[in-house]
């Protein structure tokens, strides 16, 4: 399952790290868009609720719309 998650504004300068915590859950970490604040991954096995750590604001499930 792809996922989404936005970094809380205040935690912008640690994004880094924030990404580290995930890829140590098991993660893996596709892009950090460290302007914007967003993490996008890919996880296999751990549920998007427990993905929600200190200093992500949100996580949600990236839905991609494909053309019919």
């Amino acid at each position: 399952m792809n996922f989404i998650a936005k970094v809380e504004n205040s935690q912008r300068s640690n994004i880094q790290e924030i990404a580290k915590s995930l890829e140590s859950m098991g993660i893996k970490v596709k892009k950090i868009l460290k302007i914007s604040g967003v993490i996008t991954g890919s996880s296999h096995s751990v549920p998007l609720a427990r993905l929600k750590i200190k200093g992500i604001q949100s996580i949600e499930q990236d839905r991609q719309l494909k053309a019919s």
